[in-house]
């Protein structure tokens, strides 16, 4: 270790701050942040040909002289001056590397940027060994071997879950169990037992368990044992698959919920966003793998792997809400929405669509613990706001006894009001519970969006 640190020249870039806006934004970005990366080696502008010093400047000014197809060949320049100038590769280090090819999908330029960063890397990773001499990427999801990284044939992966020889960095993708023990040692009012529950769970190659590190952060901060899952993009990538998935994928996340493993299903290798395009259930399994809602057991099926987890999946009617008005935007479009919802049938507009987005299912059994839903939903009426015509849906549901035929089983009802407007939706909801009696309580009214 002593014999190689800080012996060669690094280059370190991080592609998660990019993500915004539209494709032009996201160049700008670039070019500030490759503008920064040249900033911190002006030294060697003195040793550079006359040529090169003026393209250096050039990138230093941003330049609009400079274009874009040049800017996917700034990074392989840079490697080249710093190997000349210390006569030593440069070890390149690529944070976050497929973030805005995940963001780029969920947009409308993904051919544009994969096509880009494909060049990039390229330049940078393949016919650059004169300059080069390692380089480790490194993010969620493995799609090393094919997409913008297909350029490249010296790569080797180390995924979480690869037994033998890959498994070198097992335990680097999270906190092990001695780490959080060490962290938490004068933390009497956290027990370790309640931590492992919450955050523990994960296993990777070698049977390593881990924690997830940026909850075991927040505890740390916090002192409460919470949810501190964060949204990526990975999250917003794969809420787009579940909408359609198939109705045997939606089944087996019952049984995950329900506390079982899956057995059937398996990871992908090597994951292509074009299977995403078709929302393979494949594809959607290894999205919830390595974003890390799933993990494997030591049978190697696929399991929720603790109570943080299990918690933003279950009942979590935040994101209901926050992906309804989602789904609306994506499947409807602007002017289909304003034809069809002006008239005095609009709400059966919306009957038919959430229909068509959900599979429907009636399931009784006599003696089981059992929760209903009823929604009513209702458009924007006479000036009405979002919020108005939610809690007129609540209220006919009251006023017309929705409740009343609800078999004995049923214990807990949840109402939801959803009130519409062309592409915005509001929801509220009230949660009963059925006391000995046979009567409903209130537990709570919310508003999930507004």
């Amino acid at each position: 270790m002593q014999k190689h640190f800080a012996q060669y020249p690094i280059i370190y870039i991080t592609l998660k701050d990019l993500c915004t806006g539209t494709w032009d934004k996201i160049i700008e970005k670039l070019r500030a942040l490759v503008v920064e990366i040249y900033d911190k080696h002006r030294y060697l502008i003195s040793s550079l040909y006359p040529e090169e010093q003026e393209i250096f400047q050039r990138i230093l000014k941003r330049d609009p002289i400079y274009p874009e197809s040049q800017l996917e060949f700034s990074l392989k320049a840079l490697s080249k001056h710093l190997r000349r100038y210390y006569k030593k590769q440069c070890i390149v280090l690529v944070d976050e590397y497929d973030s805005l090819i995940k963001y780029a999908y969920n947009k409308e330029y993904y051919e544009v940027a994969n096509d880009f960063f494909k060049g990039m890397f390229s330049s940078l990773l393949k016919s650059n060994d004169e300059n080069i001499t390692k380089a480790m990427l490194v993010d969620v999801l493995r799609i090393a071997k094919s997409g913008f990284l297909s350029g490249l044939n010296n790569l080797i992966v180390y995924p979480l879950h690869q037994e033998s020889q890959f498994h070198l960095y097992a335990d680097k993708f999270g906190f092990t169990s001695d780490k959080v023990k060490l962290l938490f040692s004068l933390y009497e009012d956290l027990q370790i037992n309640d931590i492992r529950k919450w955050y523990d769970g994960y296993i990777s190659g070698g049977g390593i368990h881990l924690y997830n590190p940026w909850s075991i952060i927040c505890l740390l901060s916090r002192g409460i044992l919470d949810a501190y899952w964060t949204d990526t993009e990975s999250t917003r990538t794969l809420v787009k698959c579940l909408w359609k998935a198939s109705s045997s994928f939606k089944e087996s996340i019952e049984k995950l919920l329900k506390g079982e493993s899956i057995t059937n299903a398996k990871v992908q290798d090597d994951l292509r966003y074009l299977d995403l395009d078709q929302c393979q259930d494949l594809a959607i399994w290894t999205l919830l793998y390595y974003a890390g809602y799933l993990t494997m057991n030591s049978e190697k099926h696929l399991v929720i792997p603790n109570e943080e987890i299990y918690n933003l999946l279950h009942g979590n009617l935040d994101l209901f809400s926050k992906e309804f008005e989602n789904i609306i935007v994506d499947m409807l479009s602007f002017y289909e929405v304003r034809e069809l919802t002006s008239g005095k049938n609009a709400e059966y507009v919306y009957h038919v669509f959430c229909l068509g987005v959900y599979d429907i299912k009636i399931v009784s059994k006599p003696g089981v613990n059992e929760m209903a839903i009823i929604f009513e939903f209702k458009v924007v009426h006479d000036k009405k706001s979002l919020h108005d015509a939610a809690q007129e849906g609540l209220l006919q549901i009251e006023k017309k006894q929705y409740r009343v035929g609800l078999e004995e089983n049923i214990k807990k009802l949840l109402e939801i009001g959803i009130g519409f407007e062309e592409k915005k939706a509001c929801v509220l909801e009230c949660l009963f519970h059925r006391t000995e009696e046979g009567a409903w309580n209130k537990d709570y009214e919310k508003l999930i969006s507004d």
